[in-house]
């Protein structure tokens, strides 16, 4: 079981949420964190989202310049670090027992520079397939003034209660010690809902940690491909990502801010940095390493029910419907760039075991 609050990784709309915090004040830039209290106590949903950005359409050329040629394989690796940028995030070639093939992709949804022009392993899977498989697309909802307003009504709490009222003294301390070390009062996010607190937190420290949203691997793409014309697959969608964050139970949120009980802005930027290191090499594994006994020592057994409950509903039960749709492209001979968040291909229960088991062959790609 992994430390609960490491959401951002795992889910695209973390993007969209970020460029909506910032827009309607709930968030401030990093260099002017000690004022992003204010800034949230004045926040109101009828504030819109016009100025809301989903990416820099001059970036499309770098991922559309590489050769048109098939996707790197053992006997052919790309293996000059000036064609992979030093990056090599893992990558497969899957067969299906009928032989028809599709590259799969794990992304990061929040990138740095670094990391462009993308190794030409991935400009080639990309530039090579019809279709391009992610998450969800939330670059034309992030467009959607009207969406983006509705979703904020849903940050602040309707029924006159307030966060302190959702969630233990515990969590809510722990909270509170957290946001001070960001230099934030917890009263000014009284009025938000844990899905909109937890969203804030994850904005600051990408915003804090040189990451930027935009950039994200996924956000990036679906940018080049909605300008190259290249259709768009989403195995998921903006809705029902949106509708799973909105609607974790009280009790995911309480444990997922109880889990900030000792930690500080330097140890959870170390943290993202760590997961960042680990997706350039292609290190998935990293993504659910288990947490040590003394990390787990305060958790009851109440606590891990809790936690299971929210890594099903979080990775594995999502991993059982994007490998599914996985397999249904494969079946009809789609010619598809499949990508979603790294963290889903990991382990027991991530969609490389599953298509496995469902005898499928998969092949890391080298570079």
């Amino acid at each position: 079981m992994k430390k609960i609050h490491r959401t951002l990784s795992l889910f695209t709309v973390a993007a969209m949420c970020a460029a909506l915090l910032c827009s309607c004040g709930a968030v401030s830039d990093s260099s002017q964190t000690d004022s992003s209290s204010k800034a949230a106590a004045t926040t109101t949903a009828d504030t819109t989202a016009d100025t809301t950005t989903t990416g820099e359409a001059s970036s499309t050329a770098s991922a559309t310049s590489a050769p048109d040629s098939s996707v790197s394989d053992s006997s052919s690796a790309v293996t000059d670090d000036t064609k992979t940028n030093g990056i090599t995030p893992a990558m497969w070639k899957v067969t299906s027992p009928e032989g028809n093939t599709m590259v799969m992709l794990g992304s990061f949804h929040a990138l740095k520079d670094e990391c462009y022009p993308l190794p030409e392993a991935v400009t080639n899977a990309y530039n090579k397939a019809d279709i391009l498989a992610v998450e969800c697309d939330i670059t034309s909802t992030s467009e959607d003034g009207e969406y983006m307003k509705n979703l904020m009504k849903q940050m602040l709490y309707n029924d006159n209660t307030k966060l302190s009222q959702h969630i233990s003294e515990e969590a809510y301390s722990a909270l509170q010690t957290y946001l001070g070390y960001w230099g934030m009062d917890i009263s000014a996010l009284e009025v938000y809902r844990p899905w909109a607190v937890s969203s804030t937190l994850d904005t600051l420290l990408i915003q804090d940690s040189g990451f930027d949203s935009e950039k994200g691997l996924d956000n990036y793409l679906l940018t080049t491909a909605h300008a190259d014309g290249k259709e768009i697959y989403e195995v998921e969608s903006v809705d029902f990502q949106m509708n799973l964050l909105i609607n974790f139970s009280d009790d995911i949120y309480d444990l997922m801010f109880r889990s900030y009980e000792g930690e500080t802005k330097e140890s959870q930027k170390q943290a993202l940095e760590d997961l960042y290191t680990a997706w350039k090499s292609g290190d998935i594994e990293t993504f659910l390493e288990e947490d040590n006994e003394e990390e787990l020592a305060g958790y009851t057994e109440e606590d891990k029910k809790i936690a299971e409950d929210y890594n099903n509903q979080m990775l594995y039960d999502r991993n059982k419907n994007m490998a599914k749709a996985a397999e249904d492209l494969m079946s009809q001979g789609k010619n598809v760039f499949y990508v979603v968040g790294a963290a889903h291909y990991a382990g027991e229960g991530g969609i490389i075991d599953l298509l496995e088991k469902d005898g499928y062959t998969a092949e890391r790609v080298q570079y």
